[in-house]
């Protein structure tokens, strides 16, 4: 990946109420500008100017989580306003309030109610408003023509945005990695060895070693396999969703040869008691938790600012010698983590298609791209959320919960006294860098998406039948058979008529 961006999972760590303006701004446009040596510029080459300053008009935002009856999400509101008429936007954002409850739920039925913002941000049931009713702003031609939102985005994105152009979300690939103590890892033998030497052979000596010192369970996963398979996956030769054959058609893969491999591993990984016994059942919490006791080695986090979190809670309860060092992705057919979906944006920024200013909408979410949008969005304001020292550097003091973009793209950290992330997250960062692909996965059309329910549902009942010892080997031919009656044969139609 091309750029140094913030996780997906800073939102885990963020919310305090903010007040003002950036300290020390420069910027380009119409309205009034202050200057500074701390400051973020908005390009001089890039003007983002548009609308009436003076008479801007108003824009309804509805977003998860931000409520303008929530102080700190009012103040950050009010700095944004600010900043978009500093920058010569002639916009005033003004936020919607979601009742309590399911977000996708409540969304869904405020916009059925007519109740429809301008900018609405969805975290699933974006289909049916975009494919459906068509209520959602194709933005292809927008993002081409963008200031700084095209050159923000990573390859992924841009490819999520050709096959489903409705949603945009700026963040780095939601990738989850294993980590373990590095204390405990420098007391086993296999160490430099499975470093130097990921296997899937070595894995399981190193998972041994562990369970031999006394562990519960070596790794525990929160209900599914999704964690441990992005380890995996590429080592038992799944390197995408569908698998190209000899006479060039394509098979779902994990009803393949090689998926029965990588499960026959898993079921050996359970018996022997390494895969948490009660995976099928533990929580997020209960895997953290039992990650933080010692209960187990190994969990898996989403790269960056969640590895952060989880490296600080493991320093805090044992101490320095606890912090985490990230583990590779297994070798073997390949190597890799599970490849990236490039299908659609499973969450993110949409405009709606019935808004009088969709210009100027799309021009608020092109601002946020800005390094100014960037600042306001990242660090929030002085005194609330960080201090500027006598040097002129800046300290963060307590982050708070981004509301749309999480990158760290067009953000100058040359203005913070230490980086953002820790070694140990940025180290995360960097594994993901290395190892990460993109998948050959597509949207399922509509007409599909029941079929496809069902095919899966007998997909995870018999995976999770097989690795607790309920299925063997003998039943795999039927469970192929089932999953291709249950709706997969039509899919598997579908991606041999897409795949190229």
């Amino acid at each position: 990946m091309k750029k140094r961006i913030l996780s997906a999972a800073l939102a885990l760590a963020l919310m305090l109420p903010m007040s003002g303006c950036l300290p020390q701004s420069n910027t380009t446009g119409s309205g009034n500008n202050t200057s500074s040596n701390t400051s973020q510029n908005v390009d001089p080459n890039k003007p983002l100017a548009m609308g009436d300053v003076e008479n801007p008009v108003t824009l309804t935002m509805v977003i998860k989580d931000h409520s303008p009856e929530n102080k700190a999400d009012a103040d950050w509101i009010k700095l944004l306003n600010e900043e978009l008429l500093k920058a010569g936007i002639g916009a005033q954002v003004e936020l919607v309030a979601m009742q309590s409850g399911s977000y996708s739920t409540n969304l869904g039925l405020m916009l059925s109610g007519g109740n429809i913002p301008d900018l609405i941000w969805f975290q699933g049931g974006d289909e049916e408003f975009a494919l459906t009713q068509k209520i959602l702003v194709d933005m292809t031609d927008y993002v081409e023509n963008s200031v700084y939102m095209k050159d923000a985005m990573e390859e992924y994105q841009l490819q999520r945005l050709e096959n489903y152009p409705y949603l945009v979300y700026l963040t780095p690939a939601s990738v989850k990695v294993p980590v373990m103590r590095s204390d405990v890892l420098d007391s086993l033998s296999i160490k430099d060895e499975f470093l130097a030497n990921p296997t899937i052979d070595n894995y399981h000596k190193l998972f041994q070693e562990l369970k031999a010192k006394g562990y519960e369970a070596v790794w525990t996963v929160p209900g599914d396999l999704s964690e441990i398979n992005n380890t995996f996956d590429q080592a038992f030769g799944l390197t995408s969703t569908w698998l190209q054959q000899e006479d060039g058609s394509y098979i779902y893969a994990p009803v393949s040869d090689q998926a029965k491999e990588k499960l026959q591993f898993y079921a050996q990984l359970y018996k022997e008691g390494i895969l948490d016994n009660d995976y099928l059942t533990d929580t997020w919490e209960t895997k953290e938790n039992k990650f933080y006791s010692g209960q187990t080695a190994i969990v898996s986090g989403t790269q960056g600012a969640v590895i952060d979190v989880y490296n600080n809670n493991q320093v805090a309860a044992n101490g320095e010698s606890a912090s985490l060092t990230v583990l590779p992705p297994a070798k073997g057919d390949a190597q890799g983590y599970t490849p990236f979906s490039v299908a659609k944006e499973t969450r993110g920024m949409a405009i709606s298609a019935l808004s009088e200013h969709q210009d100027l909408a799309f021009q608020v979410l092109d601002f946020m791209c800005s390094p100014e949008g960037r600042f306001v969005e990242i660090l929030g304001t002085e005194g609330n959320n960080y201090e500027v020292g006598e040097d002129g550097k800046i300290t963060i003091t307590n982050t708070w919960y981004v509301p749309m973009f999480n990158t760290l793209t067009n953000f100058d950290e040359s203005v913070l006294s230490k980086p953002y992330y820790s070694d140990v997250a940025q180290s995360s960062l960097d594994m993901v860098n290395e190892y990460m692909s993109l998948d050959n996965d597509f949207a399922i059309p509509s007409d599909l998406t029941v079929s496809w329910d069902s095919a899966q549902n007998v997909v995870s009942e018999f995976y999770a039948d097989y690795i607790i010892g309920n299925k063997t080997d003998a039943d795999w031919d039927a469970f192929v058979a089932s999953f291709y009656e249950m709706g997969g044969q039509a899919v598997t139609d579908y991606a041999n008529s897409v795949l190229k």
